[in-house]
């Protein structure tokens, strides 16, 4: 279980340190919607690494009754990201380069789920679920964004980036 939650904690750093590099990267030049994006993608991905960190030291402690061992994961290949330009300041090649690292991150996030869940770790397998929600959300206002950049749409009829309060231990 501590492998799983780990290799999660460690993707959700990876595609945090992309949200930071698409927000760098800009100097400046994004929207006031598409900085509230970026910068609300990133707020999310922090709190993810904060109850995956909790659950680990939890489970590290042996607070948790349902600890068993931990099985052996493959290493991953992030080759997915070499597919993009990394120095790119051009917001729609940015938000299709965090479309595919969030639809990765996402099929990732539910395959931890089931594994931890078929090892009787109920409670990180619920974490997981709930940050699943959260990046359906995150998937659908990348995509949101990219058609309207797509469609030259006026920037100001793009959706408002909304911080919602999501508690994940449920």
């Amino acid at each position: 279980m501590l492998v799983i939650l780990e290799k999660q904690l460690m993707r959700t750093f990876e595609l945090a340190w992309h949200v930071e590099q698409a927000r760098t990267r800009s100097n400046g030049e994004l929207s006031e919607k598409a900085r509230s994006l970026l910068a609300g993608m990133a707020n999310e991905l922090q709190s993810f690494s904060q109850m995956i960190g909790e659950r680990i030291k939890s489970l590290k402690s042996g607070e948790s009754s349902n600890m068993r061992r931990p099985c052996i994961a493959r290493a991953d290949v992030n080759s997915h990201w070499r597919l993009f330009r990394a120095d790119s300041a051009d917001l729609h090649e940015q938000l299709e380069s965090l479309l595919c690292g969030y639809a990765r991150y996402a099929r990732e996030t539910s395959a931890a789920s089931v594994s931890l869940q078929r090892l009787g770790d109920i409670e990180s397998s619920r974490i997981l679920a709930a940050i699943m929600s959260c990046i359906d959300r995150c998937l659908w206002f990348i995509e949101i964004y990219l058609e309207g950049l797509a469609l030259k749409t006026d920037g100001s009829r793009l959706p408002d980036w909304s911080p919602t309060y999501v508690d994940l231990r449920k």
